[in-house]
């Protein structure tokens, strides 16, 4: 095989492997889950001494909501609606009331799984400490509201949540003050209970589960885990949870799914504990078309590792960001959030794609057209193979011209069968007397493939095309453009209409190589059609087009004049590879000669008598 073909192989192994490692369940293989609903119990508080354990497994459950009567109070934004209730004094759930559910008639939520809410207290365990109920101090017209009530250890807590009144991204955002005062008798050490700080858990049911992470950032490092965390190895069991102290400030901690995330900042960063559990959760309707059991994430934050001395009052303000994960939104927060659009190695790709992407969305109508995505995807691939057009002339004329020195290359396979390194040097020659560079023609295919992947991992987390129709039978550009069923198989039309114009596209580019190196090509409109079918359909959208401008690009290639097989006039100065090549192969003749048996001096390969070497003398 010559370079080319082992290049495409280990791109398809490229794809593939990727592919793997992020696969999802078909549409087809969604079925109903008979879940039975765990009954878990939460333990007494553990002790200083229990409580520096790196591996308890307390989970955490809601406080029973038959206890007493629960208060639901609503701040509405012009994008949320934030539940907050007297239950945990925290955030029930927030929906966002322009993003549609991929299921039902309802709008996306998150928060809503029935775990702590978020600015409930626990032990740092995650054992109660929260009494049940808190009451409505007060509720404010400008957009706030105020709980109050006590902890089991002794204090009395107050929770102002409040809305912003400007700044960025303030539609997805509340502030929440928690004054704490002790009446008790005794020091109260508040680096033994922690804050939750928001669960999450997919959008829908057949999101990829890489797509679930939990992230932190401690003095401007972000680190995030998904849940390949908690799943052990050949040798090590399965995580329960993760805990972790953290010596250096904590600037924000939060959890995430695909499109949306929670993100919880305190004003004034501290030293703290980040303590994350997945568990198992029965995913609502508005979230699967059948019962299906999923994980979820769960995180926590210790407070402060303050003592509050009796009748000492304490007072931590926390900005809670519940929203989209848009890009643009992301970076205009404070204090470096937007490392959690994280697009992975290609981000230095992914983020001018994206900025690129909404600017074209917007010359299209924006809002006002609902097809304008659809157009600012097909444009942008346009724009991007517009400017590998020199790349793609250059890599079809050595194509061209590749083939036409096929016969020679056939020749000196029959003239050296058994030296390939002859055959080898004497095809370098070839190239360098007719001036053909045998990897010319991969040098569009090495730009495509990080292209490639930047695009697919922006499109993958562009929230912005939720709900985005197109083409008519194109829906939702964020989801597979399934028309319809056929025995379960889902039917996409994009990925058909993709791996069609490719084996067009194959079947009018220059063939190189023998008939294997061929076929092995032919195989790639396959391999990417089972790559892509069940991805969003924007992926398929992008990949089509591109497919769509390369033959165009090709057929006015072939109508250009053929290009000729001239002699180069660098053919008589051997290449660098050609003088390695030859100094190799002398130094390879010589080391047979030398091996001979019998050789006479004077003979080439006899080695000289070594000179008898004088008395050793001291001194």
């Amino acid at each position: 095989m010559d370079r080319k073909a082992w290049l495409v192989i280990i791109t398809c192994g490229i794809l593939l492997g990727y592919g793997m490692l992020q696969n999802s369940k078909s549409a087809a293989a969604r079925r109903a889950l008979e879940v039975e609903e765990k009954k878990e119990t939460v333990g007494e508080p553990l002790s200083q001494e229990e409580s520096s354990q790196p591996a308890l497994t307390v989970k955490p459950t809601p406080l029973p909501e038959t206890s007493g009567s629960e208060e639901e109070v609503e701040l509405v934004t012009g994008t949320n609606k934030f539940s907050l209730s007297t239950l945990e004094g925290g955030i029930r759930y927030t929906e966002f009331l322009k993003e549609k559910a991929v299921f039902g008639e309802g709008n996306v939520r998150m928060n809503d799984l029935g775990l702590n809410r978020i600015g409930a207290l626990t032990t740092l365990s995650g054992g109660t400490l929260d009494k049940p109920f808190y009451r409505k101090k007060e509720q404010s017209t400008q957009g706030g509201v105020t709980f109050e009530g006590a902890t089991t250890n002794g204090l009395a807590v107050e929770k102002n949540w409040q809305k912003i009144a400007e700044g960025a991204g303030e539609d997805y955002r509340l502030t929440l003050t928690l004054t704490l005062t002790n009446t008790s008798e005794d020091p109260v050490n508040l680096g033994e209970m922690a804050l939750a700080t928001g669960s999450a858990a997919p959008v829908f049911a057949d999101e990829r589960s890489n797509y679930l992470n939990f992230f932190y950032s401690t003095e401007g490092k972000y680190e995030s885990e998904h849940e390949g965390y908690f799943r052990g190895g050949w040798f090590s069991k399965d995580r329960s949870e993760f805990r972790e102290f953290f010596d250096s400030n904590i600037d924000f901690l939060g959890v995430e799914n695909q499109f949306f995330a929670t993100i919880i900042s305190p004003s004034r960063p501290y030293p703290a504990t980040v303590r994350v559990i997945p568990k198992a959760v029965t995913l609502p309707p508005y979230r699967s078309l059948e019962a299906e059991e999923k994980k979820a994430f769960h995180s926590f934050l210790s407070l402060p590792s303050d003592s509050l001395a009796p009748g000492q009052k304490a007072t931590y303000t926390y900005d809670v960001f519940i929203g989209p994960k848009n890009n643009a939104l992301i970076r205009s927060l404070d204090g470096d959030k937007g490392d959690v659009m994280d697009y992975g190695l290609f981000g230095w790709i992914s983020r001018p794609l994206n900025w690129t992407l909404n600017s074209l969305s917007s010359l299209f109508g924006g809002a006002s057209n609902s097809w304008s995505f659809g157009w600012a995807i097909v444009v942008l691939t346009l724009i991007i193979r517009t400017l590998m057009w020199p790349l793609h002339a250059k890599s079809t004329r050595t194509m061209k011209r590749m083939s036409k020195l096929q016969p020679k290359i056939a020749a000196l396979k029959e003239k050296y069968p058994d030296n390939p390194n002859k055959m080898n040097q004497e095809m370098m020659k070839l190239y360098r007397q007719y001036g053909v560079n045998p990897m010319g023609g991969c040098v569009p295919m090495l730009f495509q493939i990080p292209v490639f992947f930047g695009f697919y991992n922006m499109l993958q987390y562009a929230v912005e095309l939720r709900n985005q129709p197109f083409l008519g039978w194109v829906k939702d550009l964020s989801q597979p453009d399934t028309v319809t069923e056929i025995g379960g198989i889902p039917i996409n039309i994009l990925p058909i209409l993709m791996a069609v114009t490719m084996v067009i596209q194959m079947q009018i580019t220059p063939k190189t190589g023998d008939k294997m190196q061929q076929r092995i090509f032919m195989l790639m409109p396959l391999i990417f059609f089972f790559f892509c079918y069940n991805f969003a359909s924007a992926l398929a959208l992008y990949w089509t087009t591109q497919n769509i401008f390369s033959i165009a690009q090709t057929w006015l290639m072939q109508k250009m004049p053929e290009p000729e097989l001239k002699t180069s006039k660098k053919a008589d100065k051997p290449s660098l590879m050609q003088r390695l090549a030859q100094k190799a192969e002398e130094a390879q003749k010589a080391q047979q000669l030398a091996k001979q048996r019998g050789a006479k001096p004077g003979q080439p390969g006899a080695q000289k008598p070594k000179k008898p070497r004088g008395p050793k003398t001291g001194g």
